[in-house]
Formats: structure tokens, C-alpha cells, sequence
């Protein structure tokens, strides 16, 4: 595997967890992939591919600035989609690629993989890389992304029947439409659907090394027993977080700006959908806690046989003692070692089964609800208080 940073801090050309993947080939002949110091051709690509067309065509038909109900300028779902969020979630290969090398190399650089399991780890590696290329995989996601596609066309995404896809039920396509059905939505889905790929094939991989016998130490100060550098970090998983917010919190003001909706309608779907990108992202870290449990009862168990034998030690010598012998307490290193101990046996029943703290997970949520903000300004209790705050100014 190649270093995720050169030595002096510059990301490496290849990245090991994101350079591949379904259709990376078809993707760095298209020049939308950005590695190799290729990611402001690669946002410039995708916007050109993606929504510079649908602008065009829609010019055409005459539905850019009017024509319909909802005139593609003002899709605020479509722009930000081809204008945010899908530039964001191919851009995110860097950091989180990054990320995910160093995790990777953490295991070796800390010697949590014995000598006798290299050998294992490379072929974990090499099963990992197959699997992050398979055609089989590439098959399944490109068919998943037309599939979704499909089911959003035909369940009309809008709630605008006379728009700039399509004007009425029975009219069809326009040009922009078809544009829009074939080519743009099925790379945001494709995007999408290949970042699921990668984090499952991330959580096959970390549930075989968990199988490895690893070296982790219980009272490791991570409380993780050496795996807290998997949780660490999260904040680059925020992007694909946040580009997926994005793309439903402007469907849903496109829904209410045209369609006459509500928010109170969405929010339990948005807060859904948040959640389950938040599963995704964090879902692979759970493969280890079978391994971090073991730790932890063993661990449990040996600090409490060495403290007992410890405490019964300690008590024989100084609670036995004589009335001469008080002085001697003074400044012994028995009390400290008994104060130290402890400290370790609280480090081991606090160890935490899954790698991450719950505050990481609370800023991962704030992050991806941030492009949800502007909808509250549509309820009625927070209309109500921002015309009342207004009149004490105006």
C-alpha cells in the first residue's frame, strides 16, 4: 500500500482506498477524478458534464427562464446537486482517501499487527484492493444508480407537474429532461452509490483485521485499546455528509417554493436520511466492537486478579503494621502504585466498544444539518418569531 502522505506532507498521487473503484477507468479518461493534482479539472468537469447541458438544452426548449411552472432556474434541487453536491462528493476521494490510508498504515506503524500476521495483513490489503475493483461491484452500482434514478423520475421528484423535465403527465421529455434522466442524475446517484461501495468494502476490511490477534492493550489511553485512531478524525466524512443534506433539504424547498408543501410534511424524512448517512459513514467502525468487548472483559479480568493480589499485599504490609512503623508511610511509592492501579482498571472498564466518541458523531450531525437551516425559516412558529423580532427593530 502506498503512504497516504509523502514526508513532507504532500498527498501522494495514488491513493490507495479511492484510486479504483467502479469505473475508475471510464472516470479518469472523463477527467473527473481528482487525484494526481487533477481536483480543479475534475470540479470544472463535472459541472460541464452535469449541469452546463441541462442549462443549454433547457435554453432550447425554451424552459430556462420560463415556459413552465417550474422553469430550471429556479430548481434549486438541480442546481444544487450538479453545483454542490456532486462536485463535493467526488472531490472528497482526497481527504478521505488520505484518511483512510493512515488508518491503515496506523496498524503496522503501531505494531497492532504481529510480524507472524504481516504476511495475513498484506493479504487483507490485497483482498481489500480486489474487491474495491471488482466489475461485479461496478456492475451492481452503475445498475443501482439507474435504478434509483428510475424510481425518482417516475415518482415525479418535484411535485411540479408542468416543469422544465417534462411539461404534463403525457407530453414526455424535453430535451434538458432527457439530459437530466440519462446522463446528470445517474452520476449523482453513480457518486453516491460507489461512496456506499467504498465504505462497505472499508468495513469488510476492518472486520478481517479485528479477526487478526492483533496487539491491543487494554489500558491503551485511547480507551480503545489501540484503535482510537479509526474514530479520530471523522471531520473529512462531513463532506459526503453534508453534500447528501444538501441535495434532500433543496428538493424539499423546491417542493415548498412550487409545489405548495410544508416542511412539517419532510422533516422526519430528512432527519431519516440523515441518520442513514451518518450509519453509513460510521457503520464500519462497529465491526470491531466484538474484538474491543473481548478486550475489555479480559482485560477486566487480569486487572482484577493483579488487584486483588495487589490490594491484599498492600493491606498485609500497612494495615498490619505496628505504631513504630507510621513513619516508614511516608513517601512510600505503595500508595501511588495502588492509586495507579486503580487508574488503569477505570481506563479499562471505560474502554469503548465502537472507536469514536460521541461528540465526533455530534459533529458529523451538525455539519450535514446545516444545509437544512434555511427550511426552518418556512415553519410557522419560526416565521411567527422573526416577524416578532422584526417589529422591535422596524
Amino acid at each position: 500500500m502506498r503512504e497516504a502522505r509523502s514526508p513532507g506532507g504532500d498527498i501522494c498521487e495514488a491513493l490507495f482506498w479511492v484510486d479504483g473503484g467502479p469505473c475508475a477507468g471510464a472516470l479518469r479518461r472523463l477527467g473527473v477524478t481528482p487525484l494526481r493534482g487533477r481536483a480543479g479539472a475534475a470540479f470544472l468537469k463535472v459541472i460541464l458534464f452535469a449541469w452546463l447541458p441541462l442549462v443549454v438544452l433547457a435554453a432550447v426548449d425554451g424552459v430556462l427562464v420560463g415556459g413552465a411552472s417550474l422553469p430550471l432556474l429556479h430548481d434549486l434541487s438541480t442546481h444544487t446537486r450538479f453545483l454542490v453536491a456532486v462536485p463535493l462528493l467526488v472531490l472528497a476521494d482526497l481527504p478521505i482517501g488520505a484518511r483512510l490510508d493512515r488508518c491503515t498504515a496506523q496498524f503496522t506503524a503501531a505494531d497492532l499487527v504481529r510480524e507472524d500476521d504481516r504476511a495475513l495483513f498484506a493479504g487483507v490489503l490485497v483482498a481489500a484492493r480486489r474487491a474495491r475493483d471488482s466489475r461485479v461491484a461496478a456492475v451492481v452500482v452503475l445498475a443501482a444508480a439507474y435504478l434509483i434514478t428510475a424510481g425518482v423520475v417516475a415518482l415525479g421528484e418535484g411535485g411540479v407537474e408542468d416543469s422544465w423535465q417534462a411539461r404534463g403527465v403525457t407530453r414526455g421529455f424535453t430535451l434538458a429532461g432527457g439530459w437530466y434522466a440519462l446522463v446528470s442524475l445517474p452520476l449523482f446517484h453513480f457518486v453516491l452509490v460507489r461512496w456506499v461501495h467504498r465504505l462497505f468494502v472499508w468495513g469488510r476490511f476492518l472486520r478481517r483485521v479485528s479477526r487478526l490477534e492483533l496487539q491491543l492493550t487494554a489500558t491503551h489511553p485511547d480507551r480503545a485499546g489501540g484503535l482510537g485512531f479509526l474514530g479520530d478524525g471523522l471531520l473529512p466524512f462531513a463532506i459526503p455528509v453534508f453534500a447528501v443534506s444538501a441535495a434532500i433539504a433543496s428538493a424539499i424547498a423546491t417542493r415548498i417554493l412550487f409545489a405548495g408543501a410544508t416542511l412539517e410534511q419532510y422533516h422526519s424524512s430528512y432527519v431519516a436520511a440523515l441518520v442513514l448517512a451518518l450509519l453509513c459513514v460510521v457503520g464500519p467502525l462497529f465491526v470491531v466492537a466484538p474484538t474491543l468487548l473481548r478486550l475489555k472483559l479480559r482485560g477486566l479480568l487480569q486487572y482484577g486478579v493483579l488487584g486483588s493480589r495487589y490490594a491484599q499485599r498492600f493491606e498485609a504490609k500497612w494495615l498490619g503494621a505496628r505504631e513504630g512503623d507510621d513513619e516508614a508511610l511516608l513517601g512510600t511509592p505503595d500508595v501511588q502504585s495502588l492509586a495507579d492501579l486503580a487508574a488503569c482498571h477505570a481506563v479499562i472498564r471505560g474502554i469503548r466498544l465502537v472507536p469514536f466518541e460521541p461528540r465526533d458523531i455530534l459533529v458529523l450531525a451538525l455539519l450535514g444539518a446545516l444545509p437544512a437551516l434555511p427550511l426552518a425559516a418556512t415553519t410557522s412558529a419560526v416565521r411567527e418569531f422573526l416577524q416578532r423580532a422584526l417589529r422591535l427593530f422596524l
